[in-house]
């Protein structure tokens, strides 16, 4: 049983490794209603889904769908629309497949370009609920490379510089549920605490890039930028991290200028 039915059987109540007969009939039939809702969000394209219509395509009361929801977006399957109860996948193509893998076959020659300019390694992050998730990753030619996260990798918004330049991003009443609910989890990471990453994303929204050190990393600083779609609403972030004394503010200024060429050609 994969780590989603798991998610999903939990989530409904369902019994998961520790009585195998039940399994057999309730995983599977809880995982299909989750999958269910994810091809309508699929066929729905970049419009995405209210929570009303979902229920409508798939038979399912408001409730039970909102819970399968909270699921596939903790999950990263599928975004919430700022505080309006619609959602989306992350990104749809006629070929879909994984849409990770599309946004990291998008990515990856934007970022092989900024890592070759700047010398430093690159990430692509994109939401997860409340976290971050690392898609990808591009080391850089420069003799010391400052790996930051892995590839799976998750934290807490704001945290990483990718993180906080999608939390900035993000609409402000939004930014601020997440901050209050991740709360406990960022002392975990320098001691950040709510009111520092209030005054980080205020910081990034006013210089249009973030900035962030001493905290996934002690001794890292990161800069990143968020790309959003057409209608404004952030789906990734390029980040590049790096050794502190390597980051003087012109050269931050560098990457970001180099960050926001690249983010937008697309």
């Amino acid at each position: 049983m994969n780590n989603l039915t798991k998610t999903l059987a939990r989530r409904q109540g369902a019994p998961v490794a520790d009585d195998a007969p039940r399994e057999r009939d309730g995983g599977p039939r809880t995982l299909r209603r989750g999958l269910h809702i994810l091809g309508a969000l699929r066929r729905a394209g970049s419009a995405g889904l209210h929570v009303t219509e979902i229920a409508e395509q798939t038979g399912m009361q408001r409730s039970t769908v909102y819970r399968f929801l909270d699921v596939l977006v903790d999950e990263g399957y599928a975004l919430r629309d700022g505080d309006k109860p619609r959602y989306r996948v992350l990104q749809t193509d006629a070929d879909s497949g994984d849409p990770h893998e599309q946004a990291i076959r998008r990515w990856r020659p934007a970022m092989r370009r900024i890592s070759d300019a700047i010398g430093d390694s690159v990430f692509l992050i994109c939401r997860a609920g409340d976290d971050s998730l690392c898609l990808h990753r591009e080391i850089g030619n420069y003799p010391v490379q400052v790996l930051t996260v892995t590839v799976g990798h998750r934290q807490p918004l704001g945290v990483g510089a990718a993180g906080l330049a999608l939390l900035a991003a993000l609409p402000p009443a939004e930014a601020a549920d997440i901050i209050a609910r991740n709360e406990t989890a960022c002392r975990t990471y320098g001691g950040l605490t709510a009111t520092h990453i209030r005054r980080l994303v205020e910081s990034t929204r006013d210089r249009g890039w973030s900035v962030i050190g001493n905290t996934a990393v002690p001794g890292a600083l990161g800069v990143g930028m968020a790309w959003c779609d057409a209608e404004g609403y952030p789906r990734l972030a390029i980040s590049l991290s790096t050794l502190i004394d390597r980051m003087p503010a012109a050269r931050q200024r560098t990457i970001a200028e180099v960050l926001r060429a690249e983010l937008t050609r697309r």
